[in-house]
């Protein structure tokens, strides 16, 4: 079993790339692909149906985070399971949603993932249209992966979320959020191998904190 991480995938057509991409023709059903928040699967007004299709051509498993381009009244709509040491959210066969605060061992590897992301300058108008409330992450799904990693010692292979920190937001020139700063006091309770995150339009490492942006390069983890 193989691990990779992307980025997001929202709109009828960001799946495309995934299928030309090197490291997604070498795997399978056995192995996973983590689409680190905006996986087009659960976007507002999307023809689930036809999505969910174009996802399982793929040659993967599919797994991800949620994020801000998420129908959060379509995702609610879920029953939970557990999975893996974590809860998850069964979208179809080999899709499925991987919950706030939840530690999974995925490939041998310890994977806490935290999903959500804000979206800016959002009004009243676009609510539960363009945006959710749900989707900001809460100081609660912090501590749920505190205390979930407190079992592992609090220390984890991969933190995987759609946003970034607070203070990592000068080295990715994205806007500070509630988001992030949620996130800001998950980086100062968990300690991790390293860290993976979506949300910006960039593909970046950054050594100094052991952490990635992901936007369209598909790394391989595991």
């Amino acid at each position: 079993m193989r691990l990779a991480v992307t980025g997001g995938t929202w709109g009828k057509d960001g799946i495309r790339r995934l299928f030309d991409d090197p490291v997604i023709k070498g795997f399978d059903k056995g192995d996973f692909l983590v689409i680190l928040g905006d996986c087009g699967i659960t976007e507002p007004r999307a023809n689930l149906r036809e999505r969910i299709d174009d996802y399982r051509r793929l040659p993967c498993s599919v797994l991800f985070i949620d994020g801000s381009r998420d129908d959060y009244d379509l995702l609610g709509d879920y029953p939970l399971f557990p999975w893996n040491g974590g809860m998850m959210q069964n979208i179809s066969r080999s899709i499925l949603r991987l919950t706030r605060g939840q530690v999974f061992m995925i490939c041998g590897a310890k994977v806490l993932t935290l999903g959500g992301a804000s979206t800016p300058e959002r009004g009243d108008l676009g609510k539960y249209w363009n945006w959710w409330p749900e989707q900001d992450p809460s100081p609660g799904d912090v501590d749920t992966a505190v205390l979930n990693t407190a079992e592992w010692g609090g220390h984890v292979d991969f933190i995987l979320t759609c946003d970034c920190p607070t203070s990592w937001k000068g080295l990715v020139g994205g806007r500070i959020s509630k988001s992030s700063d949620v996130l800001e006091d998950l980086l100062r309770r968990v300690d991790y191998r390293h860290w993976y995150f979506g949300n910006h339009p960039i593909d970046a490492d950054y050594d100094d904190v052991r952490a990635s942006c992901v936007n369209k390069r598909v790394i391989r983890i595991v």
